[in-house]
C-alpha cells in the first residue's frame, strides 16, 4: 500500500487522535500493568509493548491510509517524518512519546549516567530506539517532559479559542484551533 500523502493540518489531527486514544483510562490501566511487567518501553522495548500500543493504532492508522500493524506504523512514521521542522508535530510527537513510555527522562551528564544506565545514555545519543533521539524536532537535544508541558500549555494560552485543550494539550493547528 503506497503512503498516504498526508497535510500537516491531517498529520496534526491523526497525533490528537492518537493522543485521546492513548489517555483512555483502559489503554492506560493495561500500560501500567505492562510496565509493571516490563519495564517502560524506552528502556525494556518488548513485543508485549508493540500489540498494546497496535490496539490503538490499527484502529486510527487505517482512516489516514496506513495499513494495521507494525508495517503501517513504520509507514507512518517515515511519511510524517518530513514535518520534523514544524514545533507543533514535534511538540505533539514528544507528548505521545511521554504518554506511552516511549521517552527517556532527559539526563544532562550522560556520561556520568552511561555506566548505570546505557540506554539513557544511548537514547541521549540518539543510538537508541525512539523517535526521542535528538533530531531537528527539538534543536539536538531531548526535552524534558515538563518542558513539552509547559511549551504545549503556552501555546494553548496564546490559542484562547482551543478546543482541543479540555480533552488534552495537543492542537491540531492554529486555523483550527481557531474555529
Amino acid at each position: 500500500m503506497p503512503a498516504p500523502n498526508l497535510t500537516l493540518a491531517e498529520v496534526l489531527k491523526l497525533q490528537a487522535e492518537l493522543y485521546s486514544a492513548f489517555s483512555d483510562e483502559e489503554f492506560q490501566d493495561a500500560l501500567e500493568e505492562l510496565e509493571a511487567r516490563h519495564g517502560k518501553a524506552y528502556m525494556n522495548y518488548t513485543d508485549a509493548h508493540t500489540q498494546l500500543f497496535l490496539t490503538v493504532q490499527n484502529k486510527i492508522l487505517p482512516k489516514y491510509g496506513f495499513s494495521e500493524g507494525q508495517a503501517g506504523v513504520l509507514q507512518m512514521l517515515r511519511d510524517v517524518a518530513r514535518f520534523n521542522d514544524d514545533e507543533q508535530f514535534c511538540d505533539n510527537r514528544s507528548a505521545l512519546n511521554d504518554l506511552i513510555g516511549m521517552a527517556a527522562p532527559v539526563v544532562e551528564d550522560t556520561e556520568s549516567v552511561a555506566a548505570e544506565e546505557p540506554h539513557i545514555a544511548r537514547l541521549q545519543s540518539g543510538s537508541g530506539y525512539s523517535s526521542e533521539a535528538p533530531s531537528k524536532c527539538t534543536g539536538g537535544r531531548v526535552r524534558s517532559a515538563g518542558e513539552r508541558q509547559s511549551l504545549v500549555s503556552e501555546k494553548m494560552r496564546r490559542s484562547p479559542g482551543n478546543h482541543m485543550q479540555a480533552r488534552h494539550p495537543m492542537r491540531l493547528s492554529a486555523a483550527e484551533s481557531e474555529t
